[in-house]
């Protein structure tokens, strides 16, 4: 039996797929931005986090316009506050 490759699927489940790849990113960024120090790198953390949460509300849009049971779209993203972060920085 062969494996499917990602263009194999249906539009449903590649979007179910972006989903999951997205919410996942954005928790990455979140753990990401709790343990950066240089404000740099927060900076680029905050646009990172606003361009993937805008990213996710673009597809769950097309999720729920594609008439999608709840059950299908992808679990909600965390708040960073939400989480438990690092330690303060301390430079």
């Amino acid at each position: 039996m062969r494996r499917r490759t990602r263009n194999n699927f249906s539009p449903e489940a590649q979007l179910h797929r972006e989903l999951q790849d997205t919410a996942l990113a954005l928790r990455c960024a979140y753990e990401r931005f709790n343990y950066v120090c240089e404000a740099e790198l927060v900076e680029a953390s905050v646009y990172e986090i606003n361009s993937l949460t805008a990213r996710y509300n673009y597809l769950i849009r097309r999720a729920k316009a594609q008439g999608a049971p709840a059950d299908e779209k992808a679990e909600s993203c965390v708040a960073a506050a939400a989480t438990e972060g690092g330690g303060p920085c301390l430079s």
